[in-house]
């Protein structure tokens, strides 16, 4: 996983890119219990949620994701998610 950040006027800007296969059939997912997917994201600044998201087969490998919240300088960014086959992997990134 690679995260950056940027603040601007207590903007806080987060690019996510998460290294994970998102292996689904190719086209439709025929049987979606075979396909290997990020289920849940969670993002947490300071302890309070500040981005989740729900993803499905339809993501493509290792996706880009980038989204903003209000907040001060300085700070941990607690980033965790799961898979459909049962991984899950955490990562903390410093806010300078």
């Amino acid at each position: 996983m690679r995260v950056e950040t940027s603040i601007k006027d207590d903007v806080i800007t987060v690019r996510l890119f998460l290294e994970h296969d998102m292996a689904a059939q190719a086209g439709c997912v025929a049987d979606a219990a075979d396909a290997l997917f990020i289920q849940e994201l969670k993002v947490r600044y300071r302890g309070e949620k500040v981005f989740g998201a729900a993803l499905s087969p339809a993501m493509s490998a290792d996706p880009f994701l980038r989204f903003r919240f209000r907040g001060t300088g300085g700070g941990t960014l607690d980033i965790s998610w799961n898979d459909s086959q049962g991984a899950d992997d955490a990562y903390s990134h410093e806010i300078a």
